[in-house]
């Protein structure tokens, strides 16, 4: 036997294991991006209007429909075809409303706009979509950066039923929306930036997943994350149970996994 190839042989098993341990990053990578969506809502402000402000944590919350600002919709759609995309975005809200609210009130009701409520120590969420802007998601696919995304905004009102006329005392404004990430036109870009060029590919996937739907489900995520910090600030609800809000301005470090049965 001829120990002098041993080396030889070590090496280039070494480099054999180094790039099957490269390729499985990349596919773990590209694995990832695939299910984390290049989207991010944000919360523009919050404002408290005048006092008195509820400082108890409140027995029930009622969710009610969010209305639409006239001419806030720009969407593929007219007629009955309108109405029914404006119905499936409020209930899409409302559904990820009541979950999210009720890890921190001990009741949440989902209602009709126009219920009459009853008083006491009772909230009520509702709000009005001020822009909805649905994109290209062929845009979004092919050429992404922000080309055909989706744009979302909203102006969520709660209001204390405690007295005789209901009294909003919180309002919180959200922006946001869709693709910020490179489409399937970076695979051109491959002999420069190698393997990773082929990331655009799942990028493009979710260009194509994206759309206002999910816009209004992370919404819901950050008006409930904004009303649950608002109870911290009025000590009822422990700190450790209160979700932060994504503030308009701060890098986004969640990963969204939530996928909606639907997307427009």
């Amino acid at each position: 036997m001829d120990i002098r190839r041993r080396p030889f042989k070590n090496k280039r098993l070494n480099r054999e294991i180094n790039v099957m341990k490269l390729l499985r990053r990349l596919c773990a990578i590209a694995l990832s991006l695939f299910f984390v969506s290049c989207a991010s809502v944000s919360v523009r402000d919050v404002t408290r209007n005048s006092p008195p402000l509820p400082t108890r944590i409140p027995e029930k919350v009622f969710v009610a429909p969010f209305s639409f600002s006239a001419k806030s919709i720009r969407v593929d759609r007219r007629g009955v075809d309108l109405a029914a995309f404006k119905e499936g975005l409020q209930m899409r809200m409302t559904k990820g409303l009541v979950p999210r609210l009720a890890k921190f009130v001990p009741a949440v009701e989902e209602v009709p706009s126009g219920t009459r409520l009853p008083r006491g120590n009772y909230w009520v969420v509702t709000g009005n979509f001020d822009r909805v802007s649905q994109g290209s998601r062929f845009l979004r696919a092919f050429i992404g950066l922000g080309a055909g995304g989706t744009k979302m905004e909203t102006t969520v009102a709660v209001y204390d039923l405690s007295k005789s006329a209901p009294h909003a005392f919180l309002r919180i404004r959200t922006t946001g929306g869709s693709n910020i990430t490179q489409g399937i036109a970076g695979v051109a870009t491959f002999p420069i930036s190698g393997p990773m060029a082929l990331t655009n590919v799942f990028n493009a996937l979710d260009g194509v997943r994206s759309g206002v739907t999910f816009d209004a489900v992370r919404t819901s995520r950050e008006v409930t994350a904004a009303i649950s910090e608002y109870l911290v600030q009025q000590g009822a609800l422990p700190e450790e149970k209160a979700s932060k809000p994504k503030r308009l301005g701060e890098p986004f470090n969640r990963l969204e996994l939530t996928v909606p049965a639907a997307a427009n």
